[in-house]
């Protein structure tokens, strides 16, 4: 339908943000009169860049939307947010624009949702309009089948009892180009057994991908939670966590809210242009160490988290692939091209209580892609303050034994199958192991055996 067919907007709001309310949300009020079936949304500012936080220059601003049925955090009246990736919306009653939530049209006061993500010198100004009813229809068609080839190169068999997936996804229900079951269809064809799907502040992805099974990977349900000042994934909930506040005692407060409720949480990509972590670590269950191809700056994210360890942090090294396009030709350099990379290996039955348990536990290995390298770090039940490492499909990689002062034995794996016992300083809290490629990039590391395990 073009702009003649859709005739003037019944709302239009203006305004202006200025440099000082970057990174800060304003809701915007307007009414919506009774018995509306539609509403659809377009709104446009100056000087637009890319969202891109190496782009800087211009502005970039967020949207979302809440109906008559409040704002306030938790609330069922929030029937989205796209960030800067959609320009235009409709909510109907029998359909709503990925990842917007379709219903009832209440009347009564709504507002929409703007967040100056970046604002430049010449401050943002910017303009939304709304008409009512115009009579729009679905242009959103599911497309692409989900995949059950049998690959003619089968996937290494991993020890009896474990699991690979990835935990880090996003699909059209955020700024990924791709439908829930495309996306669950990629990642059977990448040999994983389960999938962490992460769509920004939405889960009405969670729908759409349903519970996984049946040949297909299993569903974790799961949102990344985007925030000014840093993401962080929850699975195990099927609520939005509020995201609005960037201030850290408002962030630590929806981390912690989430966990008490049974969530799984973890901190996103804490490295340059991941965004970058600019908060304190609250008490949280993983930090995604390894998100995409280890060389985007993991090693910083990797530091992060040993930083966690030697402060006496129980908590989990993760990894997710952050996987947004599955059709897109041009590569995007901050995210990898195929779900699995790389591959989080959890020690867990087929059940995702049973996976969000083990994620709780950090029963998990995080290795370049789902053919490995496997790496296994138990304690030796043979000696005490001795552990036993496992290497499978690792052939030419070193084995380093890592404690909180650096590294405490190396080895190197000249095997495809490949086994050791190593003594544990009796002075170390704790003991990690990874394994380095020739070049000395991470293709393998395992959670840590702490003292009182061995």
């Amino acid at each position: 339908m073009t702009d003649a067919d859709l005739g003037r907007p019944s709302v239009v709001l203006t305004g202006r943000f200025e440099k000082d309310h970057e990174r800060r949300y304003a809701h915007v009020p307007f009414e919506v009169p009774s018995r509306l079936r539609q509403l659809h949304l377009r709104y446009s500012y100056s000087d637009q860049i890319d969202s891109d936080p190496t782009i800087t220059g211009g502005n970039t601003l967020d949207i979302g939307l809440f109906d008559e049925r409040g704002t306030a955090e938790g609330s069922p009246g929030f029937r989205g947010w796209s960030g800067s990736n959609k320009m235009e919306l409709t909510i109907d009653e029998v359909w709503a624009t990925p990842p917007y939530r379709r219903g009832k049209i209440g009347a009564g006061t709504w507002n929409v949702l703007l967040g100056p993500y970046k604002v430049g010198s010449r401050g943002c100004d910017w303009k939304v309009e709304i008409w009512f009813d115009p009579g729009l229809r679905s242009p959103w068609k599911m497309t692409g089948g989900i995949a059950r080839r049998v690959d003619p190169d089968p996937f290494p068999d991993a020890r009896p009892g474990w699991l690979r997936g990835d935990l880090h996804c996003h699909s059209l229900y955020s700024d990924g180009d791709a439908w829930p079951p495309e996306v669950l269809g990629a990642a059977a064809e990448a040999g994983l057994d389960f999938l962490g799907v992460t769509d920004h502040n939405n889960v009405a992805h969670q729908l759409a991908y349903g519970p996984g099974g049946d040949g297909l990977p299993l569903v974790v349900p799961g949102i990344e939670v985007t925030t000014y000042g840093g993401h962080w994934n929850a699975w195990g909930t099927d609520r939005w966590w509020e995201f609005r506040e960037p201030e850290a005692k408002a962030v630590e407060r929806a981390m912690r809210t989430a966990a008490e409720s049974g969530a799984v949480v973890s901190i996103c990509h804490p490295k340059p242009f991941g965004p970058p972590w600019e908060y304190d670590v609250p008490p949280v269950h993983g930090i995604e160490v390894w998100n995409s191809d280890w060389v985007k700056l993991n090693s910083v994210s990797l530091a992060f988290w040993r930083e966690c360890l030697r402060r006496g942090r129980r908590v989990a090294a993760l990894g997710g692939s952050d996987t947004h396009y599955l059709h897109r030709r041009d590569p995007d350099p901050r995210h990898s091209q195929r779900l699995g990379t790389p591959t989080t290996w959890l020690r867990a039955d087929r059940a995702v209580e049973s996976i969000l348990t083990s994620l709780r536990e950090g029963r998990a290995f995080v290795s370049e892609s789902a053919r490995g390298p496997q790496l296994y770090l138990d304690r030796d039940p043979a000696r005490t303050g001795w552990i036993a490492v496992e290497v499978r499909d690792g052939a030419g990689a070193t084995l380093q034994l890592v404690g909180p002062e650096g590294t405490i034995a190396a080895a190197a794996v000249d095997a495809a199958a490949w086994d050791r016992t190593f003594a544990v300083p009796a002075h170390a809290p704790y003991v990690v192991a990874q394994l380095a490629s020739p070049t000395g990039e991470l293709r393998a590391i395992a959670n840590p055996i702490w003292a009182e395990q061995l």
